[in-house]
Formats: C-alpha cells, structure tokens, sequence
C-alpha cells in the first residue's frame, strides 16, 4: 500500500509503502514524480518509509518497474531517505549509493532508522 506523507511539499515527495507493493504503487508514486517535475522542479527529494513493508510481498514485476524508472529519471533525483529498520535493507541503501550516488550531482541515498525520522525529513529538506 501506497500513502504520501505529510510534510511533502516543494521538491520533497514522501511516502510510505507498508505490507506489500504493487504495479498501482508504482503508478501512483510515478504519477507524484512527475507531477513535481512538471511544476518546474529539476531535481527531487524523496523520503521512502517502508518499515511495514513485508519483503516477501513485494511483487516482482512492481519491483522491476520501479528500477527501471527510477534509472530512466536517476538524474532527476537529488536526495533519497529510506526509512526502515531492516540490517539488509541498511546494507542494500549503502551499495546502491556507492553505485548510483554522485556527489557531485548531490544525488546521495541514505539509511535512516524509523527512530530517525525527523532527521531523514531534515536530509530531503536540505
């Protein structure tokens, strides 16, 4: 299940996905994505809470979706929070970082811990 968060406002989007994800997930957050871009946002922040999604609910072909537009509009992205509580997911964060992160362009994905919120809130409104 999909839900935008509040707080997200300007160039920040953030959302929580708890118990599974779907293909209408990925339609939603891409029709909140380029809502912003089409308000004349360059670049995004994003804050992902997911620390009710269940790993094994999440649907293959959702997750394949996902990937394959967060690349398409990779340089549109800026700041990323994930916000969980999950060692692998903690792990997963760091590598994708260190393969799509570019500090140059700002673009940094970070873990937070769901204790942590207001400080991943602070990352994306920075």
């Amino acid at each position: 299940m999909f839900q935008i968060l509040e707080g997200s406002q300007g160039n920040v989007i953030g959302v929580e996905v708890s118990e599974s994800y779907t293909k209408q997930d990925v339609e939603a957050l891409k029709k909140l994505f380029e809502a912003k871009l089409a308000e004349g946002f360059d670049r995004i922040n994003l804050l992902c809470k997911i620390d009710n999604l269940k790993l094994r609910d999440i649907k293959f072909d959702a997750f394949i979706e996902d990937a394959a537009y967060a690349l398409k509009y990779i340089e549109q992205l800026r700041h990323i929070a994930v916000v969980g509580h999950s060692d692998l997911i903690k792990h997963l964060v760091k590598m994708d970082n260190v393969i799509f992160g570019s500090g140059g362009q700002e673009r940094v994905e970070k873990y937070f811990d769901v204790a942590d919120l207001d400080q991943a809130w602070e990352f994306v409104r920075s």
